[in-house]
């Protein structure tokens, strides 16, 4: 009973992703980079950026997901909320 406790918050506890595509300067889509971002306290207070140029050079981003998969939530659950991280994946210009 005490483990179905424990386990409770991970069962409850959802993952997320959020996309953003734009469109508006033309290009195909190119090379994908993933990037782990990280936060403390539930997210609110992000410690790095995701840095678009780094990734992709001067072509810049087709299109940007962040998500929060199942390692990101354990993280999340085991430091009880003070680290979040996410991941970011940056589908680069052609």
């Amino acid at each position: 009973m005490r483990m179905m406790l424990l386990a409770l918050p991970l069962l409850l506890a959802g993952c997320y992703k959020t996309n953003m595509v734009n469109i508006s300067d033309g290009g195909s889509p190119g090379r994908e980079v993933k990037v782990w971002s990280h936060a403390v306290i539930l997210g609110l207070i992000p410690i790095t950026e995701v840095d678009v140029r780094q990734a992709c050079g001067e072509q810049g981003a087709y299109a940007i997901s962040t998500r929060q998969n199942f390692w990101n939530l354990l993280l999340a659950s085991v430091t009880s909320g003070i680290y979040t991280p996410t991941v970011a994946k940056i589908t680069c210009r052609q």
